[in-house]
Formats: structure tokens, sequence, C-alpha cells
């Protein structure tokens, strides 16, 4: 590669990165007095975060399982049940889940994706800078 090529790849990672906004840091007014900038990342989700949001998800995997035991006990489902649940998760700023919708089951289950959507909205997420939006997807195999 020569040097003009890498420098235009490190200019457009550079601009990537930084979600392509642009700051403006002229004074304002004209004056000595500098405009404040933006917090870095603006009200994008940090990817530490995310993160944490996907560990609080994973971490209740044993209490969904209690979810699907207690569908069998019921007999909504079969002792041999398999399948997924996906849960598409709305997260407020403050870090409680607005909404928890099931958006995909291959278990017909009403008392399964009811106890599901419960516990989702009993998980405590981090704060956030906005709304956040996302899907998790439960496996699960009765015994």
């Amino acid at each position: 590669m020569t040097t003009s090529t890498v420098r235009l790849l490190m200019i457009a990672s550079l601009a990537l990165g930084c979600g392509g906004k642009h700051i403006d840091t002229t004074p304002a007014g004209g004056g000595t007095e500098r405009a404040e900038a933006p917090a870095p990342g603006g009200d994008m989700v940090p990817p530490e975060k995310i993160d944490e949001i996907n560990r609080s998800l994973e971490r209740k995997r044993p209490v969904m399982s209690r979810c699907l035991a207690m569908a069998v006990d019921n007999k909504e489902l079969p002792r041999n049940a398999a399948g997924k649940v996906t849960v598409e998760i709305v997260i407020s700023p403050s870090g409680t889940a607005d909404s928890v919708k099931i958006v995909r089951a291959t278990l017909e289950s009403k008392m399964l994706s009811d106890c599901v959507v419960s516990r989702v909205k009993e998980i405590p997420f981090p704060q956030l800078p906005r709304s956040f939006e996302t899907s998790f997807t439960y496996g699960f195999e009765a015994m």
C-alpha cells in the first residue's frame, strides 16, 4: 500500500469510529469563550453497557428454566419439551425494561411466555444515555 492509501484508510476509520459526527468548536458569538463540545459518543449506547445488558440477560437463564418447569408441571408442555423463545426488549435510560414482548417462540405455552416476559421485566439494567432496543434468545430443554 502507498502512503497516501494508508492515510486515507486512517482518516476513513477515524470518521467511522466517531460516528461521522462533527463538533463545532468555534467560539460562541465570536468572543473568546469556546462552545462546549458534547460528550464523546453523544447519545450512543457504549459497547460496555451493551455487554452489561447481555450479561444481565444471560445470568437469568436458570430463572427462565424454572419457567419451563412450571409450564411442564401444569401440562402446558410435554416433559421432553425443547425449544427457544426470543424476546424483544426496550430498555429505558433509567435501566428498566419499558417493553418486553415475545417475537419468536418454538414452544407454544402462554404460561412459559408470560413467565419469561415477567422475569425479564424484573432485571435491573444499567443506566443508559437513551432508550435501547435489543433482543435475546433463551433456549429451553426439559428433562
